[in-house]
């Protein structure tokens, strides 16, 4: 990676050429997921209001227990992120513990 960078720096054609590229791929990137966020939108909008013309009176109620459903299952999923998290970093920690071991041992020739 440092080598990269340095011919990056090195040549200015490269630099121009590389960061062109990245910011076009960027660009299409943010385009694609800006439409699939609308679409996601306009799609959310057409399923409350057709729930709302189907049952007014019940529309409030069933909101609200579907924002208290997904806020308990969004709770959850973050409990279970955590203790992933803590437990990749506890196995890296025993990986390079073992790795220092392991250096220490091998005697230098």
């Amino acid at each position: 990676m440092n080598n990269f960078i340095e011919y990056l720096s090195s040549q200015p054609i490269a630099l121009i050429v590389f960061s062109t590229t990245a910011l076009i791929v960027v660009y299409f990137i943010v385009k694609k997921l800006l439409k699939l966020a609308l679409l996601f939108g306009l799609i959310l909008i057409a399923l409350f209001g057709y729930y709302y013309y189907k049952a007014p009176g019940e529309f409030p109620g069933n909101v609200k227990s579907t924002i208290s459903d997904v806020r308990e299952q969004t709770g959850d999923m973050v409990e279970k992120g955590k203790a992933v998290y803590q437990k990749g970093k506890e196995m890296a920690e025993e990986v390079l513990n073992v790795a220092e071991k392991r250096t220490e041992e091998v005697p230098s020739e």
